[in-house]
């Protein structure tokens, strides 16, 4: 799933990357590298949020306040790669950041859809974990009661 999502954000975002804020190759590449690294950080961490804010994160359904925190956690670990990883101004990050971010949630929320069966794939191939949904409800949830 992450692959194929991957691979539509790439065809679909690298031309507008290059000819509207004007990235290179490497930037560009990079940008999207790092637009899926700062979705895996955040959802791979899970600290403080639920799995039914993540189901509401990647649905159609207007986003709760959790799930605009999260939300909030990703594009500020995104522009934080953008111009440390990827070596982009203030500026092109913010460019990037508001062309690339909507497009891969939208990607993901499209493969989701709300669907618990759904997230537990993309939350497997985000983390790296091959466990149950309650597993990785249970790793989502571990900060909540602290």
């Amino acid at each position: 799933m992450l692959d194929e999502i991957l691979s539509t954000l790439k065809s679909q975002a690298a031309p507008e990357l290059m000819n509207t804020i004007g990235l290179n190759a490497q930037q560009t590449d990079g940008s999207i590298t790092a637009a899926a690294d700062s979705v895996k950080q955040v959802i791979g961490g899970g600290d403080g949020f639920g799995l039914d804010d993540m189901l509401n994160l990647f649905s159609s359904a207007q986003n709760n306040s959790n799930a605009d925190g999260i939300l909030s956690n990703i594009s500020q670990v995104f522009n934080g790669k953008l111009t440390s990883d990827v070596g982009l101004s203030a500026q092109q990050a913010g460019g990037v950041k508001d062309l690339l971010l909507p497009m891969i949630m939208n990607l993901i929320s499209g493969k989701v859809g709300g669907n618990a069966n759904n997230l537990q794939g993309l939350l497997s191939a985000f983390t790296g974990q091959g466990g149950g949904l309650a597993e990785m409800a249970g790793g989502l949830l571990k900060g909540l009661f602290k």
